[in-house]
């Protein structure tokens, strides 16, 4: 049985599960709230899982012609000196090379493919929902009434469907501000070797990613609020490294007046239940696990597989395949947040005792190691690959 599946949110999230509920067969809807779509974003890492399914989906030539090289990151103290070396060539031999790309260029790529295939509804927001046993009615901010037999909501962090009818969901602030983008013009680095600084408080990363441009994402630890931040934010990342070399404060000032920046403090979402009924969570309106988890794209993109599979096993019970996909996606949620809560207490230390640590130990650490350290984390088993859900 083919189903009526309207999602909200033509992100990353929603047009992968869209692609996959279409080669299905299922009526796909996508609304978004946008009114269009931009190439630009901040730049995002791919990995592991993530590049698997985009090559499922045989989207992976797509994906290498819009990314950007990456063969080498130094990771540095405040003050130059090299911690660490990595070559991303040893630290992914025994999993799926990274791709390093924006946050739109991925999307645009997910767009490309799908664009004549379903209805994508821009400009188009819901307003507010009404559940029966087998359907949810849908009303646009528009006053358009819709009917689906499930909506997914794959809103982004701050989705306010999830924040309407999921009351026991939660967005809890990091407390860590995002300041990230690029800078167009002439530039000394050398193309697809990297610099990230590592300090208390702070880390800044250096992205050359052609010959006249530069990708720039700085993590602050600020307990603020967003919008009293970004009033004071070009001064704040100025002021945040203005013990750098020359160099680096030329460089962010020129992309302080010239570049395009994204601003937002980083949030996870816990949500004990991605299932309401009729309506499921998904991406990260349902579990955010911040940038810093290094795996948010991956792991949108496996939660968008993971539904579409739980929904092909039981294509006319949506309601076990949602509560399976639940069951399958909690774990992974624990797993990740966990990740980005340790990826912050490492690579941005609150103290200066605990960032002379993290030298120590970093700079201590083998090529073995280091692989252990960055890949390990990120690695699923078999049965998550093959969405097999443990029986307890």
């Amino acid at each position: 049985m083919k189903q009526k599946i309207i999602i909200s949110g033509g992100g990353i999230a929603g047009l992968t599960v869209a692609k996959f509920l279409t080669q299905q067969g299922h009526h796909v809807t996508v609304l978004e709230r946008a009114s269009s779509f931009s190439k630009s974003g901040f730049l995002i890492s791919l990995k592991s899982f993530g590049i698997s399914i985009m090559d499922e989906l045989g989207l992976t030539d797509q994906l290498r012609e819009a990314s950007s090289p990456s063969e080498f990151v130094n990771f540095r103290e405040s003050n130059d000196e090299i911690i660490q070396g990595i070559s991303y060539e040893k630290m992914n031999q025994d999993i799926e090379r990274s791709v390093l790309i924006t946050r739109g260029g991925l999307h645009h790529v997910l767009y490309n493919d799908l664009k004549d295939s379903i209805a994508i509804r821009l400009s188009a927001g819901i307003g507010k929902l009404a559940q029966s046993d087998n359907e949810v009615k849908i009303t646009l901010q528009n006053g358009e009434e819709l009917e689906a037999d499930l909506l997914i909501v794959s809103e982004g962090l701050r989705s306010t469907t999830r924040q309407s009818y999921f009351p026991e969901s939660v967005l809890e602030d990091f407390n860590v501000l995002y300041m990230g983008g690029r800078l167009k013009g002439p530039h000394a680095y050398e193309v697809g070797k990297f610099n990230v600084y590592i300090d208390v408080n702070r880390m800044l990363s250096i992205y050359p990613i052609a010959q006249d441009e530069i990708a720039i994402q700085c993590y602050i630890h600020d307990s603020g609020n967003l919008t009293s931040i970004q009033h004071k934010a070009n001064e704040l990342l100025t002021s945040s490294f203005n013990s750098y070399n020359n160099e680096i404060q030329h460089l962010l000032h020129r992309f302080v007046e010239n570049g395009i920046m994204f601003i937002d403090k980083m949030g996870m979402v816990n949500s004990p239940n991605l299932v309401n009924g009729n309506v499921v969570l998904l991406g990260d309106a349902g579990y955010c696990p911040t940038a810093l988890s290094g795996m948010g794209a991956s792991l949108s993109i496996y939660g968008a597989k993971a539904l579409a599979h739980f929904i092909k096993e039981q294509p006319n019970d949506l309601k076990t395949a949602c509560s399976n996909y639940n069951t399958m996606m909690q774990p992974l949620i624990r797993k990740f947040q966990g990740n980005a809560k340790n990826n912050a207490a490492s690579f941005i230390p609150d103290s200066q005792e605990k960032l002379n640590r993290f030298v120590l130990s970093f700079r201590a650490a083998s090529d073995v190691d280091m692989q252990k350290i960055m890949t390990a984390p990120i690695v699923l088993t078999e049965d998550q690959l093959n969405f097999k859900i443990s029986e307890r």
